[in-house]
């Protein structure tokens, strides 16, 4: 059964209290096994009881509720979401080459990604208030941007001011600014790209003119497929 909640009791102030230490506000994807590893050895009981007796007892009270979540995720994922498949966003009627399904697939997920579970994540804080619409809100994607672009190594990550990586950015900062950066550039930078055919000037003519219509719309594919790379590159951080 799925478990996806806000609030864990592993991560309480109570189980701090238990363990004995605070544990870490967030750390990057493979050091996580190593804080538990290091816990384990260092606390074996408090671990216990922290990471595996909470954990269970949280699943033993949550179990209604789970059950609920899991039969109410799958109703909207199946028939109302329908996360099962990607959506092109292209135009109903027409015909699109395989190529271009897939950019413009993944490019509107992307832009779905941050618009709507990007923007969700600002939506927990109470004391902001942004309209949705249609489950979306720029404004507040913009407002998650503001914060995790910004995040740096401290404390929070276990990482105290003598060590060499204190202050610098994240590794979740750094691929914020590249989903950021993708996500302009597929609804600022692209569709605002020049016409091939209104950028050649009216004195070219003949082969040359074809020929530096081609360059200009070879020139657009190798960005797009650049931008569809770096896409792919950083699938895995794109979750919530």
């Amino acid at each position: 059964m799925l478990r996806n909640r806000i609030h864990y009791w592993t991560c309480s102030k109570v189980a701090d209290f238990i363990r004995g230490e605070k544990k870490p506000y967030a750390l990057e994807w493979g050091k996580w096994r190593e804080y538990y590893a290091d816990l384990k050895k260092r606390k074996p009981i408090r671990y216990w009881i922290t990471e595996e007796l909470l954990r269970k007892l949280q699943n033993i009270v949550y179990y209604p509720y789970d059950l609920y979540s899991n039969i109410k995720g799958y109703i909207r994922n199946r028939w109302i979401d329908k996360t099962h498949y990607l959506k092109t966003g292209l135009k109903p009627g027409g015909y699109y080459e395989f190529d271009e399904r897939i950019l413009h697939g993944l490019f509107n997920e992307l832009v779905d990604y941050v618009e709507m579970e990007l923007a969700h994540l600002s939506k927990w804080d109470t004391t902001k208030h942004f309209t949705f619409k249609n489950g979306r809100s720029i404004e507040a994607a913009y407002d998650y941007f503001e914060w995790a672009n910004n995040l740096t190594c401290g404390k929070d990550y276990g990482i105290l001011p003598d060590h060499e990586d204190y202050g610098k950015l994240t590794d979740q900062a750094i691929k914020s600014r590249k989903i950021r950066e993708l996500y302009e550039w597929w609804t600022i930078t692209r569709p605002n790209r020049d016409d091939p055919l209104m950028s050649i000037t009216k004195e070219s003519h003949g082969e040359k003119y074809y020929k530096l219509i081609h360059d200009i719309e070879q020139d657009y594919d190798n960005e797009d497929t650049a931008k569809l790379i770096e896409l792919v590159k950083i699938r895995n951080c794109l979750w919530t």
